[in-house]
């Protein structure tokens, strides 16, 4: 007769040592059933929040040339009163805006010198008078005010200022309060998942062995921004909405 083979273990057995791998049997009341093994469990929890920045600040730059450059010096100081009065005329509180340095920029021009021929033998640079920048910055929580600025500058080239305006840029004062409300709402997001998750299979949900709070996103309201690796910070948009992911790791009682 063949040998019969001392262990040849059918799928069931293999089914069996699988579970117990990750189970194990316990009595309570008379009764038997599995317990898992896992002792925790990791959820992430997040929330978005939208608000309205409450912080303008719009800045603009003037520039001059000449030859002379105390000539140009004394156009930019004739410039700046215009600004200054402009915006005083506009409602602007004199501690509202501030003028930044001078930029000095020496000009060159390309002077190409020929032979009697045409052809080209020489190109000199040759001193082109002095060009001069100077940027200024209004600060308002009046955003109304400040975007209607931005728009209506464009006056002074009337005036011969030679001006350039810049998109506005929006902030929110109370960042920091926001984030707190904002990691509370997060965790209290994760909680709830990690409640849901372990009850459902018949667990208790133990207490919080770790967390981490992820960057926040903060890009304009339905923007097409992308959330970024260190965070984002959108300033160009009056509406925004801010995103947070709070990790965490619960036992399982």
């Amino acid at each position: 007769m063949p040998r019969q083979p001392l262990f040849l273990p059918s799928f069931a057995a293999v089914l069996a040592v699988s579970i117990l791998a990750s189970a194990y049997l316990v009595a309570r009341n008379g009764h038997y059933f599995f317990k898992s093994q896992a002792s925790d469990i990791e959820v992430t929890g997040s929330t978005s929040m939208d608000f309205t920045s409450d912080l303008a600040v719009w800045q603009g730059e003037f520039t001059r040339k000449a030859m002379d450059l105390k000539e140009v010096y004394a156009l930019m100081k004739q410039d700046k009163e215009v600004i200054a009065r402009f915006l005083e005329e506009k409602g602007v509180a004199e501690d509202a805006f501030a003028f930044l340095s001078i930029d000095i920029l020496p000009q060159n021009k390309t002077v190409n010198h020929y032979n009697d021929k045409g052809d080209l033998v020489d190109r000199e640079q040759v001193f082109n008078g002095y060009r001069l920048k100077r940027s200024f910055e209004v600060t308002s929580s009046d955003i109304d005010r400040i975007e209607r600025l931005a728009n209506e500058v464009t006056e002074l080239i009337e005036q011969d200022v030679y001006i350039t305006s810049y998109p506005p840029k929006y902030y929110y004062t109370q960042l920091g309060e926001l984030k707190i409300q904002m990691i509370e709402a997060a965790s209290q997001d994760g909680q709830l998942r990690a409640r849901t998750a372990v009850q459902g299979g018949g667990g208790n949900l133990g207490d919080l062995l770790e967390t981490s709070i992820g960057v926040f996103q903060i890009l304009g309201t339905n923007s097409d921004e992308s959330f970024s690796w260190g965070g984002t910070l959108n300033t160009s948009s009056k509406l925004k909405t801010a995103y947070v992911n709070v990790k965490q790791r619960y036992a399982i009682d």
